[in-house]
């Protein structure tokens, strides 16, 4: 349940998500566990769009290693209802909170996303409001892309995932003009895929 509200800065704010990311894997390459409470702990408020952006990030990667959506999908689900339900206000269930993050994921996401996380830092502001604070919106939006996630279908991962990454940037950023990228984006997607359902069943018909 939610404990109350959390609307004070990140304080990995908006010149911190890429140092915590390295932070957080050099912890691991010291050997200690990370879980995704040790990441929050980091990101401070906004805590359900860092949760999103960090179980999100490593399957937006056109690489052909293995998906990390066995693992991370369900947290994934998990984060995007509570944020559905209650917006980004009190903690995350502390059954998400004790997920461990695995070290390969934290080095591919200091690998690929490090240096462009640094330039959207410096590009994203506080605007269009309107849009940043729609969280639940943005909560059911993202059980539907988390969802996609979980489908065994080869690099489809990838656009729902690049949504997700934009939408909970925006979320940690307060940056509504990220949300409505991402809005548009995930809107793009659900009609692809009505769309190309509608080819095969006339295909097969």
């Amino acid at each position: 349940m939610p404990t109350g509200p959390t609307d004070a800065k990140p304080e990995s704010g908006k010149n911190g998500f890429a140092d915590m990311i390295l932070s957080l894997n050099s912890q691991c390459q010291a050997g200690e566990a990370v879980t995704l409470g040790d990441a929050l702990d980091h990101a401070g408020a906004r805590m359900h769009g860092a949760a999103i952006l960090l179980l999100a990030l490593p399957e937006a990667l056109p690489l052909p290693i293995p998906s990390f959506g066995a693992i991370l999908g369900v947290p994934l689900l998990m984060t995007s209802a509570h944020l559905a339900l209650f917006g980004e206000r009190g903690n995350l269930p502390a059954r998400a909170r004790q997920i461990r993050l695995p070290q390969r994921m934290l080095a591919l996401m200091t690998r690929y996303f490090v240096g462009p996380m640094r330039r959207a830092e410096r590009l994203s502001q506080d605007r269009l409001s309107a849009l940043a604070g729609r969280e639940r919106l943005v909560g059911v939006v993202c059980i539907a892309l988390s969802s996609l996630l979980l489908l065994p279908i080869p690099l489809m991962n990838v656009p729902p995932a690049l949504a997700l990454v934009i939408l909970s940037w925006g979320l940690v950023q307060r940056d509504g003009l990220f949300v409505g990228l991402g809005l548009a984006i995930a809107a793009a997607i659900m009609i692809s895929i009505v769309a190309m359902t509608n080819v095969v069943l006339d295909a097969l018909n």
